[in-house]
């Protein structure tokens, strides 16, 4: 892995999905929503990696916030739920692309990788992500703006708080 040149106290909002299968998608409207106005001191991206290979988007930031769909978590479609992904009280990783980023997160650092110390979920609940074709169910849609505005809250929050 190579550092990149990230100016300090830059939170990354990595939003994750995979565009051709339905609901799962949730998060790349995420990342679209915020790019018409990008948070102030943050870096939105776009993947459609998982687990481990996620360190290679993350190097280099202090804080993470993650958005990503959320299947079988025993909500309904569309609903919010947002956790400190190193808090003890963090659900277990049902959502496909971030699974075992904890885990990953936390090895890194012992490793002394240069990851966030500091990382969030906003997770969106769906029903079906594994429905080939592009577009979101209405229930996932209408949820595009309430997690945008929660990333932006996040976000606001890192950059305030000391390290």
């Amino acid at each position: 892995m190579t550092c990149p040149s990230v100016p300090p106290g830059t939170v990354l909002v990595l939003c994750l999905g995979n565009p051709i299968r339905s609901d799962d998608a949730v998060g790349l409207a995420v990342a679209s929503a915020l790019e018409v106005a990008p948070p102030e001191g943050a870096v939105v991206r776009r993947s459609g990696v998982s687990g481990p290979h996620l360190l290679d988007e993350v190097e280099g930031f202090d804080s993470l916030v993650v958005v990503d769909a959320q299947e079988g978590s025993g909500r309904p479609p569309g609903d919010l739920a947002v956790f400190d992904l190193g808090a003890e009280a963090a659900p277990p990783s049902s959502w496909g692309h971030g699974a075992g980023l904890a885990e990953v997160l936390s090895r890194s650092r012992t490793s002394g990788c240069a990851v966030p110390s500091r990382a969030w979920v906003v997770s969106v609940a769906i029903a079906d992500g594994q429905t080939v074709g592009e577009g979101l169910s209405p229930a996932v849609l209408a949820a595009v703006p309430r997690a945008a505005f929660e990333v932006r809250l996040l976000v606001e929050r890192l950059r305030d708080v000391p390290r």
